[in-house]
C-alpha cells in the first residue's frame, strides 16, 4: 500500500501539491513547506531525480530529525507537518507532508513563499494581500469564536498537560514551556482573556453544558434499523478525546462477530479492525461541523457492518473518489486538527481515508463505502467480502442456480472447478437477474476481483451458453441468453 501511494504521487508528476527533490538542501526544502503552507498544502519527497527515479538517502533517521528541527524553527507560525521514512524499490527516502495553513502568511528567512503550479517562488504583493484576507476570514471561523462564559476552571488541567507531554514526546511543536496558559495561548485556544470554542471541544470537562451538539450517539442493531430492539442505545458525552476514548474502548471490546450467510449456508466468524474504526472516528471528530446546534454525530452498529455518520463535510475540493487515492486535505477545524496532531493520534496527514481501506483490506472485509449528501458525510465499513448478498429476485432460487451452474461448468469444463468459483458465477447471474445486465467494472467493483478474472468469468459464462454480450466493447453490457431465461423460468 506504501508502494502504490508513493508510486502514484511520482507518476502524478510535480504539480502545485507536489515536489520531488534528490537531496537534502534546508534552505529548498524550508520554502516549498512555506509555499505549500500559503497555498493549498502539499507533499515533498526527498530522494528521487527529477525522471522520478529513486535515488534513495543515506541515513534517512538523521535527515528525519533535522528537518524537523529545521522546519519549527525556520518557518513561523508553527506548522502542522509530517515527516516519514518510507520505502520504495528497496531504497529509503523521505516523505513531508504538510496541511494548508490556518494561519497565513507563514514566513521563512523574513520571506512569503507561494505556490504556483509546480515552482515556489517568493509572493507577490497581490498573493500577499490574498494570504492577510484569507487569515481575516478564518478568525471569524467557529472554532476560533469565544465560548462564552467557559471559565479556566472548566478544563481539564490534566489532559492539557498530558497533552503538551505528548507534543515533546512526539517531537511536534516548538512550544519550551509546559505552562497550561502559555500552551493554550501558543496555539490560539486562549484569545484576548477568553478561551476559544476550539478550547472547549478539546480540553473542556462537560463541554456538553457550553455546546450541546458535541454529544455523540451510539446504537446497536440486532438486526435492521427498522428492528425494534435495540442491543444498546447510548449518548456519549465529554470533549473529543473523552469520546474517542470512550469509543475505541467499545470497538476494543467488540471481539469476534458472526453472520450467517444464507447463500453459502454457513456461518462466517470475522473481526473488525479496531484501528480502521479508531481512523474513522478520529476523522470525523476534526472533520465534523460543530457550529450548528442541530448537529449530530451517530455511531450505528450492525451484525455485518459499522455506520459512522455526522453533519460534516468534506474539505472544499476533495471529491468521494479521492478519499481512496493518494490526496491533500485542508482540516474543516484546523485548531482542532492541529492540537489532535500534535498528541500524535494522526500518524500520517492526508493518509487516513487509505489506511482505512487498506485495513480493511487487509482483515479480509469489503472495501468501506463514504457518501456525501447535504445532511452530512457518512462511512460504512462492511463484514467479509465472501458475504453474498441476499437473493432478491423470485425468478431465481440458490438451489436451481447451483444445480445449473454445477451441471453446465462441469459439463463445458474439463478440470474441476471448485465451490468458491461456482458461487461466483452464481453471483454474476443474479447480478444479471437483479439489474437486467452488468458490465465488467460492476464486476470487478461487487466481487472484488481483477478486470482479467472478470472477463475470464464472463468468457467460461458466454462459452456455455450462460450470457451475451451487446453494445460496443468499451460500453456494452452482459444480458442472460434465452437459453437460460427459459431455464429459470
Amino acid at each position: 500500500m506504501k508502494n502504490k501511494f508513493l508510486q502514484n504521487l511520482i507518476k502524478q508528476g510535480e504539480n502545485v501539491q507536489f515536489e520531488i527533490k534528490a537531496s537534502f538542501r534546508s534552505n529548498s526544502i524550508s520554502s516549498v513547506i512555506c509555499s505549500f503552507l500559503n497555498t493549498n498544502g502539499g507533499t515533498l519527497l526527498i530522494g528521487a531525480n527529477d525522471n522520478g527515479d529513486i535515488i534513495g538517502l543515506p541515513n534517512p533517521d538523521k535527515y528525519k530529525t533535522e528537518i524537523e528541527h529545521l522546519l519549527f524553527t525556520t518557518i513561523i507560525p508553527e506548522p502542522a507537518f509530517d515527516v516519514s521514512i518510507e520505502e520504495i524499490q528497496n531504497k529509503k527516502v523521505l516523505l513531508i507532508k504538510v496541511w494548508k495553513g490556518s494561519k497565513p502568511p507563514y514566513i521563512f528567512n523574513g520571506s512569503i513563499y507561494y505556490r504556483k503550479n509546480a515552482i515556489s517562488r517568493k509572493a507577490t504583493s497581490a498573493e500577499v494581500s490574498k494570504l492577510i484576507e484569507n487569515r481575516n476570514k478564518s478568525e471569524l471561523h467557529w472554532e476560533k469564536q469565544i465560548t462564552f462564559n467557559l471559565k479556566f476552571d472548566d478544563l481539564d488541567k490534566e489532559l492539557i498537560s498530558n497533552t503538551i507531554d505528548d507534543m515533546k514526546r512526539h517531537n511536534r511543536g516548538n512550544l519550551k514551556s509546559s505552562d497550561i496558559m502559555d500552551f493554550l495561548t501558543h496555539y490560539g485556544l486562549y484569545v484576548n482573556g477568553a478561551f476559544t470554542n476550539a478550547c472547549c471541544i478539546l480540553f473542556c470537562k462537560y463541554p456538553e453544558r457550553f455546546i450541546p451538539q458535541i454529544r455523540v450517539r451510539l446504537t446497536e442493531y440486532p438486526e435492521s434499523k427498522t428492528s425494534n430492539i435495540l442491543n444498546r442505545d447510548e449518548i456519549i458525552e465529554g470533549n473529543i478525546f473523552l469520546i474517542r476514548n470512550h469509543l475505541e474502548k467499545y470497538f476494543n471490546n467488540l471481539g469476534i462477530r458472526s453472520v450467517f450467510d444464507e447463500n453459502q449456508w454457513k456461518r462466517i466468524d470475522f473481526k473488525f479492525p479496531p484501528k480502521a474504526l479508531q481512523e474513522a472516528i478520529i476523522n470525523a471528530l476534526i472533520h465534523r461541523n460543530y457550529s450548528n446546534y442541530s448537529s449530530s454525530f451517530a455511531v450505528s452498529i450492525y451484525p455485518d457492518k459499522i455506520e459512522i455518520s455526522n453533519s460534516g463535510h468534506l474539505p472544499e475540493g476533495l471529491k468521494i473518489s479521492d478519499l481512496k487515492k493518494t490526496h491533500s486535505t485542508h482540516p474543516v477545524n484546523p485548531d482542532i486538527a492541529h492540537i489532535v496532531f500534535l498528541r500524535g493520534l494522526i500518524d500520517k496527514l492526508g493518509r487516513g481515508t487509505n489506511k482505512i481501506v487498506e485495513l480493511c483490506k487487509n482483515n479480509g472485509l469489503k472495501e468501506p463505502k463514504w457518501i456525501q449528501n447535504s445532511s452530512g458525510i457518512s462511512i460504512t465499513i462492511f463484514g467479509p467480502k465472501a458475504l453474498s448478498k441476499k437473493i432478491k429476485a423470485k425468478i431465481l432460487s440458490i438451489e436451481s442456480v447451483s444445480d445449473i451452474v454445477n451441471d453446465a461448468v462441469n459439463d463445458a469444463v474439463n478440470d474441476a472447478v471448485n465451490d468458491r468459483i461456482k458461487l461466483r458465477y452464481m453471483t454474476e447471474i443474479q447480478m444479471i437477474v437483479d439489474n437486467n445486465s452488468i458490465d465488467i467494472s460492476s464486476i470487478m467493483e461487487e466481487l472484488n476481483i481483477s478486470r482479467a478474472q472478470a472477463q475470464r468469468d464472463m468468457k467460461t459464462l458466454k462459452i456455455i451458453g450462460f450470457v451475451i454480450f451487446e453494445g460496443a466493447p468499451k460500453t456494452g453490457a452482459y444480458y442472460l441468453t434465452n437459453k437460460l431465461k427459459k431455464i429459470l423460468t
